[in-house]
């Protein structure tokens, strides 16, 4: 297996950026576009993508406004309404959910496709990856597009307006990106892109972790605000971009694992915030340095990530089944040898860990 590294064709980014989609757009050179989001995210920059598209002279053959989960329903509803529109484009707005479905839509119908987030929660704009969900929001399983995004198209003025919330979740979601490539890399195991984890994908994935711990603090509170300074766009390219490329080309492994488990036993809470308590259970179970571990939590507090198993609504009841849930998903990629017994004590310490801390 050879090392594989796979990345959008144009990233853009910066505030106002949406007063250059035409230019952007144009560059794909389609034919007719069908948008797809949030009622929220539509809400807030339909005007400007719809006025991209025109002044490409892309037609918009058609609005789906409300995609609120990525569900096989969902995608298959969408892929019909493609199909029947023509559209050769898919344009993604919004967060997580809506570039999960616009994604697996652009492969279902092999259209083009372009995703303009207005949040920095997550990493997947960048990539291939869709994760489907079951009706009652139960982890299923991970779709792959045969190629990224040909066009990821990033607002960061757009991105500073949103609560902060969304931002930190980001922030969680990169944090973990750094420690799981270190465990795919060191494991051997095959990353999303399909091959052994790529040595600048590994880099990547540690630049977003610093730039987390270096900045996160001083963009939430640019954010608090609605102010675009550096520090926010330091932190949105390391959520959304330095991110994506890590995880996709070096690898998921326990922290995503764990947030699965959670979710697969009833938590809703947001995929990033999950994701950092899972970083946290990652390192205990690697029984990494204490430095490394304390340097961990202390960016968790920093920017509000830290929650407690009783916060998430887990009972001493469920750890056994997240252990196993796990275990299933990701735990294999771990240069440690988990299992479901392991990863319930590793839950456990990490929740006395934030305890002790707060």
């Amino acid at each position: 297996m050879h090392q594989r590294f796979i990345s959008p064709r144009a990233y853009v980014q910066g505030a106002g950026a949406l007063e250059s989609a035409g230019e952007e757009f144009a560059a794909l050179d389609a034919d007719r576009a069908y948008l797809l989001g949030g009622e929220t995210a539509l809400s807030t920059v339909e005007d400007e993508v719809v006025a991209g598209l025109t002044a490409a002279e892309t037609e918009i053959a058609a609005i789906a406004r409300g995609v609120g989960s990525c569900t096989h329903a969902v995608i298959e509803d969408q892929v019909e309404r493609v199909r029947e529109t023509g559209a050769d484009l898919v344009v993604g707005v919004g967060g997580g959910v809506s570039m999960d479905v616009a994604t697996a839509v652009a492969h279902r119908t092999d259209a083009l496709l372009a995703v303009v987030p207005t949040i920095a929660s997550t990493d997947a704009p960048t990539s291939t990856v869709a994760v489907v969900y079951d009706e009652a929001g139960n982890f299923l399983e991970v779709l792959h597009r045969d190629r990224n995004p040909e066009l990821v198209l990033v607002d960061t003025a757009v991105v500073a307006g949103a609560p902060k919330r969304f931002l930190a979740h980001g922030m969680g979601d990169a944090m973990a990106t750094h420690f799981e490539a270190q465990a795919v890399a060191e494991s051997g195991g095959e990353t999303d892109a399909g091959g052994r984890s790529a040595f600048a994908a590994v880099d990547i994935a540690e630049r977003a972790y610093r730039r987390v711990e270096e900045h996160g603090a001083d963009a939430l509170a640019a954010v608090e605000r609605g102010a675009v300074t550096p520090a926010v766009e330091r932190i949105v390219e390391a959520n959304t971009l330095l991110s994506g490329l890590g995880f996709e080309s070096a690898g998921t492994a326990g922290a995503h694992a764990v947030q699965t488990g959670l979710t697969n036993v009833g938590v809703r809470e947001p995929h990033g915030l999950l994701v950092a308590f899972g970083t946290v259970v990652e390192l205990v179970l690697q029984d990494r340095d204490p430095e490394v571990l304390d340097a961990a939590l202390a960016v968790v507090f920093d920017v509000g990530l830290d929650v407690t198993l009783d916060e998430l609504g887990v009972e001493d009841a469920d750890l056994a089944r997240v252990g196993e849930i796990a275990c299933e998903h990701g735990m294999e990629h771990e240069p440690v040898d988990p299992s479901p017994e392991r990863v319930d004590d590793a839950v456990r310490t990490a929740d006395e860990l934030v305890r002790r801390r707060r």
